[in-house]
């Protein structure tokens, strides 16, 4: 890469945030002597040749300023979008320096790592590990700032050319300055969706086009206004994983020329390699869950489109994020902004967007379906939302037991999807009113769906429905904000050992646990059909699902690689199939219709 570290770890910027200003005042003055020369040639009443001749010049004088305060405009976007990129480069410099302090090691200018201090008795071995971590770290920042310079050149390189264009109009429009970014990010959802109400369209737009990383995810935010942010997000994380892989691919190449076979030197080397290709496997995998969501999003059209006149179903992007473990995204399909029905549905482990996503997409589809159906309804009045939105635990083996028995993974997601839900409810009070909310989850997700409604005010969720449920992420169903008369609960007779797991858990092994069995006859918990034989690959052989008889089965099941001779799971994931009355009766839920 042409950039060094000496170079990117001085970027900063806040001078580039000045100079967003000083250009929009430039900008600002050249528009008033357009609005001045064009005040003078409306009250110009002259006539002869002289007095043509100097209209002619004062009309071609007005358009070579409009064209600067156009040209203008561009510059101040790009500066806007540079700011941006580089405050990411700033933060991943810092994560940098911050693990270089932390394990006293230095970053020379070249971006190379030394540490001196030994750790212990295997001082080699703790210093290797500690470089390999920091020159991953580096390598992420000097990625970034790739991006961040290679993208910036090109937009000043276009800025003025004859295809060039301004999303900046010129009224009804403006860049928000540092302070006013950082107190929009730190609103509640509800004081979100009153301010985004407050502002006009085209400053939705421009804010949506130049800090779309600050609107995608905003709860509180139209649907259409984070799907825009979304795409453009998606485009941009893309492009910054695909740098950030060859990059990847150049040092573990390099690093590779220096490993040697056998020997203490030979094997801290070996994991110094190990750390790059780890970092290096998830790369890919990000950019493969990208792409999943990118073809997903071919399918449709934007929700601005649609709400435009567009003449074909939308589907949006309302979540993408890249933290934790791994990709994650909200996926809807339908009007969120103005259906009457919204339904959103959260799956449960072994969910990835790479691996999931079209899966659920799938799903989602078949219940705004069947919603409309069983409400004898349009599906213009059904979205259905597929919630990835959360880090699930992974496949149900012995690596991933710990992750599956216990709630933390669903503390955590629950406190994104109260906010997912909130925002969305308060969004539409102040546009197109209120919707008739129903959460659905199923398998662990159903334990993060029931953590959300105790985390909720009351009147957000309107229905709650867990299916195949471990747990309902509370054993007092009093916590739950959501009327009692609403909540259902439907499992498989067969084939689903999942149900009611997490209250096993917790007394077998003394765990947390991952809450109350709704299915239990107090739960208050209305139940809902149990039959999905219509699906084509129900098996009806599959044994009860009953975890009580099964309990140690179950568990040991968890704990092992899925020896076959224990319980199964084979109807675990068929709830939202075509041909199943599950589907149907959470349809009738969905639709407002269920008794």
């Amino acid at each position: 890469m042409a950039l060094t570290w000496s170079q990117v770890k001085t970027w900063s910027s806040d001078s580039l945030s000045g100079y967003v200003g000083t250009v929009g005042s430039r900008r600002d003055t050249v528009l008033k002597q357009v609005n001045a020369l064009q005040a003078r040639m409306s009250s110009f009443e002259g006539e002869g040749q002289t007095a043509d001749a100097l209209r002619k010049k004062m009309t071609a004088a007005q358009k070579e300023l409009e064209i600067l305060a156009d040209d203008l405009a561009e510059v101040q976007d790009a500066v806007v979008a540079a700011e941006r990129n580089v405050s990411e480069v700033e933060s991943a410099v810092k994560n940098a320096l911050s693990a270089a302090s932390l394990n006293g090691c230095d970053i020379s200018d070249d971006g190379s790592v030394s540490c001196h201090i030994p750790y212990g008795t295997d001082g080699t071995g703790a210093i290797q590990a500690a470089i390999k971590k920091i020159e991953v770290l580096v390598l992420e920042a000097l990625s970034l700032a790739d991006y961040a310079d290679s993208t910036f050149q090109a937009q000043l390189a276009s800025a003025g050319t004859e295809k060039s264009t301004s999303s900046m109009p010129e009224k009804g429009a403006r860049p928000w300055s540092k302070e006013e970014q950082e107190k929009f990010r730190n609103m509640s959802p509800e004081e979100r969706a009153k301010f985004w109400s407050e502002q006009t369209y085209e400053q939705k737009q421009y804010v949506c086009d130049r800090y779309p990383q600050l609107i995608g995810n905003a709860d509180g935010v139209e649907a259409w206004a984070r799907d825009r942010a979304n795409r453009i997000n998606l485009r941009e994380e893309k492009a910054k994983t695909e740098k950030l892989i060859r990059n990847l691919e150049i040092s573990v190449r390099n690093s590779a020329q220096y490993t040697y076979p056998g020997g203490a030197y030979g094997n801290d080397i070996y994991q110094r390699n190990k750390d790059l290709d780890d970092r290096l496997d998830r790369a890919r995998r990000d950019l493969e869950a990208l792409n999943k969501v990118e073809s997903t999003l071919a399918n449709g059209i934007s929700l601005e489109d649609y709400q435009h006149g567009t003449k074909r179903d939308p589907i949006s992007l309302l979540t993408l994020q890249n933290d934790g473990r791994r990709v994650k995204a909200a996926v809807a399909q339908g009007d969120v902004d103005h259906a009457s029905n919204i339904a959103t549905f959260v799956p449960g482990i072994a969910t990835t967007v790479e691996g999931s996503l079209e899966g659920y997409v799938r799903q989602t589809k078949n219940l705004r379906e069947a919603a409309a159906a069983q409400g004898n309804i349009s599906t213009k009045d059904v979205a259905t939302i597929a919630w990835l939105g959360y880090d699930a635990p992974g496949e149900a083996n012995l690596s991933n037991a710990g992750d599956i028995a216990s709630p933390k993974l669903a503390q955590a997601g629950s406190d994104r999807l109260a906010g997912f839900l909130t925002g969305m409810q308060a969004s539409r009070e102040y546009g197109a009113g209120d919707a008739h909310m129903t959460l659905v989850g199923h398998s662990y997700g159903s334990t993060t769906s029931g953590m959300a409604a105790t985390k909720v005010k009351p009147g957000v969720i309107d229905d709650l429905v867990l299916f195949g449920s471990p747990g309902m992420g509370t054993f007092d169903p009093s916590e739950l904000n959501v009327n009692e008369s609403h909540r259902w609960v439907s499992g498989l007779p067969v084939g689903d050992n999942v149900q009611g797991l997490g209250g096993i858990l917790r007394k077998k092994i003394g765990i947390a646990g991952l809450g109350k069995n709704p299915m239990d006859a107090n739960s208050t918990f209305t139940h809902l059909s149990d039959d999905a034989t219509g699906y084509e690959r129900y098996n009806h052989d599959a044994p009860p699902s009953n975890p009580g008889l099964y309990a140690l089965d179950t568990i040991v099941r968890l704990y092992t690689l899925n020896h076959p001779s224990l319980p199964s799971f084979d109807n675990h994931n068929f709830y939202l199939e075509q041909g199943t009355e599950t589907l149907q009766d959470i349809g009738r839920v969905v639709a407002g219709t269920k008794k």
